[in-house]
């Protein structure tokens, strides 16, 4: 059941809790009073049906003594019998009237009807008896027959009549009290049921929506206080809970973005001081090394040496370029780019790396360079040391006599070179420079991989880490197939 909007806050969750146990005590008031109304309907139907009984029993009583004074009137020739008569008559008169008032429209209404049409007969004949001074056989047969056995029988039938129908409708209203009795046997546990209904589903609702996101709310806080920034609180519960996890969420997210900023800067500012100093002493010897290369090679030696110095000679310039790359990385210009297949840029710098693959008898195996890969747009140097920077780590995670593996792919949206080690895995993504075994965060403190991650970058492509202690290492570079257009 969806509840209104304007519940689902702290505040609308004490509301609901208040509101149950007004529900509670209306639904308790309902109940007394409608017993109450149900025992007073009871008691005055009760007492109706009694009054109309005493009425019917006191005319009875009233019509035996008025047929009394009858029979005084015509036997013992009483001079007041005619009064008494009369007396009575009004009595018995009243007594209907009463009996009218009391009595409700249908079967009641037609018993009394029967009652006063048997009475009205039973005075007509007994009026004429009253007239005669002095009774003839034919009216003492009539009183003896028709008034005693006929007339007065159906006044008796039409009484007996109505007290049938006064016991059933007391009988009823016997069971029906009975039934009311048992229902109340019902309905007193109905409150407490209620109430405890009521209570687990305001509990349940508080748990659900205060309590336990509440919880949650604690438990991710203390975890991006100890610097998982990358939790996310589940947005759950009432309203001014969801704004609460929502607002930690948002702030946990500037607080990692400020913090990779952070780390970057750090690694510009070391880099930014290291490396022109590295550039300064390698290009000293590297100088020195390519103008005894190419004096020597001006004095044509044997040809299997000028193949060596030609090699160094390349190498050297190669460095030379890589160099240059360098400081440009430091600051930062547009790249370079032309026209070259990721497959030739990996050959360049294999070449660079067999000295150290035969130091630790190691092999290259590539795969994917059977058919002739796509010329895409690149900056060849800064790729070339990027893809070198990453076979180095290769091999020095790999332990001596390894393969390392060049995988190389393409669709019809991006070209993708994987380099697989044989190492133990790594304990952080030195991508996101997070921690994966639980220690503390670090700052690497190799370049080779903040290097290339800003090249990578700068292709709009993706440097991607599958690593895990224990396991080789998968590196994927990953960059779009886009062409290379000259600018004009």
């Amino acid at each position: 059941m969806k509840l209104p909007r304007r519940l689902h806050s702290i505040q609308g969750s004490l509301l609901l809790h208040e509101l149950s146990f007004v529900f509670l005590i209306l639904i308790t008031t309902s109940v007394a009073i409608v017993w109450a109304f149900a025992w007073q309907k009871s008691s005055e139907e009760s007492l109706r049906l009694t009054a109309m009984n005493s009425h019917v029993q006191s005319i009875r009583g009233e019509l035996y003594r008025q047929l009394k004074e009858v029979f005084d009137a015509a036997f013992l020739d009483d001079q007041h019998a005619r009064d008494e008569y009369n007396f009575y008559s009004r009595r018995i008169n009243d007594g209907l009237a009463d009996l009218r008032l009391l009595s409700e429209p249908g079967n009641e209404t037609e018993a009394i009807i029967q009652v006063e049409t048997a009475y009205n007969e039973y005075r007509v004949q007994t009026r004429e008896l009253l007239r005669s001074v002095s009774l003839s056989e034919e009216q003492k047969n009539l009183l003896d027959y028709q008034l005693e056995q006929h007339t007065f029988a159906e006044l008796e039938h039409a009484f007996s009549g109505f007290d049938s129908l006064l016991k059933e409708k007391q009988t009823a209203l016997a069971e029906a009290r009975q039934r009311w009795m048992s229902q109340l046997l019902l309905l007193v546990p109905l409150p407490v049921l209620l109430a405890l209904s009521l209570l687990l589903l305001s509990r349940r609702f508080v748990r659900n929506n205060l309590v336990r996101p509440l919880a949650a709310v604690m438990h991710g806080a203390r975890l991006i206080s100890k610097g998982n920034l990358h939790h996310q609180i589940e947005s759950r519960g009432v309203d001014d809970l969801v704004r609460l996890a929502d607002a930690i969420n948002s702030m946990a997210e500037e607080l990692a973005s400020n913090r990779d900023k952070l780390v970057e800067a750090r690694k510009q500012a070391a880099m930014g001081e290291l490396v022109p100093l590295v550039a300064h002493n390698i290009r000293n010897p590297l100088s020195g090394i390519r103008a005894a290369a190419q004096v020597t090679l001006e004095e044509q030696p044997a040809p299997d040496v000028q193949d060596v110095l030609k090699d160094i000679i390349i190498a050297v310039d190669r460095l030379e370029r890589w160099v240059t790359s360098l400081l440009t990385y430091l600051h930062p210009n547009k790249p370079h780019f032309t026209s070259e297949s990721l497959q030739q840029v990996a050959d360049n710098a294999i070449s660079l790396i067999q000295l150290q693959l035969a130091d630790k008898r190691m092999r290259i195996d590539k795969a994917g360079w059977q058919e002739k890969a796509f010329e895409i747009a690149i900056d060849t140097n800064l790729m070339e040391q990027t893809v070198f920077n990453l076979a180095q780590n290769a091999i020095e995670a790999s332990p001596s006599g390894s393969v390392i593996k060049f995988v190389y792919r393409e669709d019809e949206e991006q070209v993708e070179l994987n380099i697989h080690d044989e190492g133990n895995g790594m304990r952080y993504d030195p991508v996101a420079e997070q921690v994966t075994d639980g220690e503390a965060k670090r700052l690497g403190c190799g370049l080779g991989i903040p290097f290339a991650l800003k090249v990578i970058k700068q292709h709009d492509g993706e440097l991607i880490y599958d690593s895990a202690p224990g396991r080789p290492t998968r590196v994927t570079i990953r960059l779009p197939k886009k062409r290379f257009e000259p600018q004009e």
